[in-house]
């Protein structure tokens, strides 16, 4: 294990199964489907370290996996791009997540989505991950896995020391309770409307953002907006930053790119305003590939990208 840590992730590991059909089947019916194949999306943790990995910033990731072809997988992708998997548990008492795909003759997907593998982690793994790697400074998490596991887990980071950073996402199904030790939440504004419980339709950013970290207590809010760019809301202060406009050919892995990104920017000792800049354009070079962990870009990519803009 790589004592030289920043940053640990901690949420889903799956993969992604991918097949044609010139229909969806009637019930009963047996099919043929062409064109299978696993593509590599691995889940918002995978996607967030390899992220982090990509930009070159010391990572690790905690989870739990099957003892099959899809938890080896999560080991190859992570590894190659230099991400810690020492606490990536294996065991034979739990398949690894994965999800079918089948994208009919007009392009319309229908999904089936398996369960999390991490529904087996256990808070005393987690508590041996954290411990063994106390000197990472930030700590990130979120909601594919099982929500309470997730919190109690930021929790545990927090009273190590570690930074925290909460992305709700698929927002819980149960209250969060007081957030006083998460940091950092990024949210979009979909998920920011739901957490401030206001109209859907409701675009005062700035009074959602109040909303939120009135209820939940927590410390700083990013709040991505798609192509409107971003908010940040910071010690008291708002910065409303615009987006990149690019040819989008796949959105898919925006967001982790960006959350990636952004803490990333935290480790060089950016400020949370320029980590959200950069954030943005990172996550606006992703979108202009197709796939998700193919995708993401290197440090060095994203830098010429951002010389590019600059000369425009």
């Amino acid at each position: 294990m790589n004592k030289d840590i920043d940053v640990i992730v901690l949420n889903s590991h799956g993969v992604g199964q991918f097949c044609n059909i010139k229909r969806l089947p009637f019930l009963g019916e047996t099919l043929r489907a062409w064109n299978w194949r696993v593509e590599e999306d691995g889940g918002k943790g995978t996607t967030q370290a390899v992220s982090l990995g990509r930009l070159g910033v010391k990572t690790a990731y905690i989870g739990k996996v099957g003892k099959d072809p899809w938890g080896d997988l999560g080991f190859k992708w992570m590894g190659d791009a230099g991400v810690d998997t020492t606490y990536m548990y294996q065991t034979d008492e739990v398949a690894t997540g994965t999800g079918l795909v089948m994208i009919d003759e007009e392009g319309r997907n229908t999904i089936v989505d398996g369960d999390s593998s991490l529904e087996k982690l256990t808070v005393e793994e987690i508590t041996e991950a954290l411990e063994a790697m106390r000197t990472a400074r930030y700590f990130i998490t979120g909601f594919a896995m099982p929500e309470h596991l997730a919190l109690k887990a930021a929790q545990i980071a927090k009273s190590l020391g570690m930074i925290t950073v909460l992305n709700p996402s698929p927002l819980p199904h149960s209250p969060m309770g007081d957030l006083d030790y998460i940091d950092y939440l990024v949210i979009n504004e979909v998920e920011a409307r739901v957490l401030a419980e206001v109209d859907e339709h409701a675009e005062n950013y700035p009074e959602i953002a109040d909303l939120v970290k009135a209820k939940y207590h927590c410390g700083s809010i990013v709040m991505t907006l798609g192509e409107d760019g971003a908010l940040v809301f910071d010690n008291g202060e708002y910065h409303r930053l615009p987006a990149v406009k690019v040819k989008v050919v796949d959105t898919v892995g925006a967001g982790d790119s960006f959350l990636a990104s952004f803490v990333a920017n935290l480790v060089w000792g950016k400020s949370v305003k320029e980590a959200a800049k950069y954030a943005i354009k990172c996550s606006a070079l992703k979108v202009t590939r197709a796939g998700t962990i193919p995708a993401f870009p290197f440090r060095a990519e994203v830098e010429k990208f951002i010389e590019e803009l600059d000369q425009k």
